[in-house]
């Protein structure tokens, strides 16, 4: 029965000492970058410095859309670690409303 006990409270030491998952955003372009934050119920834009990452883990808990200059809707989750570069996100580009990568 110890060993039960012991195993349940590692467990539980384990999931809530784990870290939660970061939502970044690493602007890789010279120029400064805008981002949309749909919740849902809320909207935010957030701005991002050339050569640096912005972390949107805090207005986007639980997944959310992103828009910004690359020209469609992003649906990001917990966790994801997005590249935006030469004006491309995760190096997607639009073709007449179809998003390729």
């Amino acid at each position: 029965m110890t060993i039960i006990k012991a195993s349940m409270f590692a467990l539980a030491a384990t999931l809530f000492a784990a870290p939660a998952l970061a939502l970044t955003v690493e602007n890789q372009d010279k120029a400064e970058l805008k981002v949309g934050i749909d919740e849902g119920d809320k909207e935010h834009v957030e701005t991002i410095a050339a050569g640096k990452t912005g972390d949107l883990s805090a207005k986007c808990k639980d997944g959310c859309g992103l828009t910004g200059p690359w020209g469609f809707s992003w649906m990001a989750a917990p966790g994801e670690k997005l590249v935006f570069k030469d004006a491309k996100l995760n190096g997607a580009t639009v073709t007449e409303g179809s998003v390729t990568q």
